[in-house]
């Protein structure tokens, strides 16, 4: 049986596993995605393969503030550390995340309208919350939305956050896949997006093929990560399935592979996906210290 403590480090390795994988076919379409999808063979933006993106900078500035605020979610300090990364000059950013960490998210999002303010820019970071909330998860209907906030105020933005950070707390406790989505959508229905987000879950990569050519949809890439883990698809198979969808292809495969390997424990993750992850090591030392706090709390 798969322990808390591997489901913890699943989650937090299956989100960098995702997001590198689907990398080298951002924003491809279906078509033009091979099939089988080739697993770590092939560079992003001429780094080597196992390289991650902004997906796990952002997700490792979140998980980083809680480890050193004993579990407390302070976003000052966690945006206060996605500035700081924004300031290095990452070889790549969304553009609405990088307008917000300029200036404001509400303010972007006023701007921009709701036409296109509804990116995913904020759900692709948003597990690791989810994952030390597993024993309170009454925590997340306030702390889940404010945190999609940052970078992202749209209420879609904020809907797909709180069902995909339910869902993360509901793995890691060690329940039934299937139970932990129904509640999670169940739990967002009468929220902005709700409705779309229930369809999506259905209908992702089915009747709704794929996100639009030049942005991920939140919706999206919340709805397809729940779609795989409660049709109780397995942590490569999801993945893969994922990816061969095209569009936003490493921010839907990091938000899939936080659930997955929540689901299923870091030992589901195929060893040799493991061994091309770039830092790998510091990653995993990490997630172990963050399995290590909950446990404590």
């Amino acid at each position: 049986m798969t322990d808390q403590r591997e489901r913890v480090i699943g989650s937090i390795l299956g989100l960098a596993v995702g997001d590198a994988l689907g990398a080298p076919f951002e924003f491809r379409r279906r078509s033009q995605v091979p099939d089988p999808v080739p697993a770590f063979e092939l560079p992003w933006l001429g780094m080597p393969p196992g390289t991650w993106t902004d997906d796990t900078a952002l997700a490792r500035a979140l998980w980083r503030s809680l480890l050193d605020h004993g579990g407390v979610l302070d976003l000052v300090d966690v945006r206060a550390r996605q500035v700081a990364w924004l300031a290095g000059g990452p070889p790549d950013v969304g553009n609405q995340t990088a307008l917000a960490l300029r200036g404001d998210a509400r303010t972007v999002f006023e701007r921009r309208g709701p036409e296109v303010s509804a990116g995913n820019g904020s759900v692709m970071y948003c597990a690791p919350l989810g994952v030390i909330r597993a024993g309170e998860p009454v925590r997340l209907f306030e702390e889940a939305p404010a945190l999609s906030r940052l970078t992202h105020w749209d209420g879609r933005c904020q809907t797909a956050c709180l069902a995909v950070t339910l869902a993360a707390a509901a793995l890691v406790r060690g329940e039934p896949a299937d139970r932990a989505v129904v509640g999670a959508v169940g739990a967002v229905t009468d929220r902005e997006g709700g409705e779309e987000l229930e369809y999506l879950v259905g209908e992702a990569g089915r009747a709704r093929p794929l996100d639009g050519p030049d942005m991920g949809f939140t919706l999206f890439a919340a709805g397809i990560a729940l779609q795989v883990v409660g049709e109780g698809r397995g942590f490569e198979e999801g993945l893969r399935h994922v990816v061969g969808l095209g569009g936003d292809t490493d921010t839907n495969a990091a938000v899939a592979g936080a659930l997955l390997g929540a689901a299923h424990g870091v030992d589901a993750i195929p060893g040799a996906w493991l061994e091309s992850l770039a830092k790998r090591g510091a990653l995993e030392s990490e997630a172990a210290s963050l399995a290590a706090l909950l446990q404590v709390a």
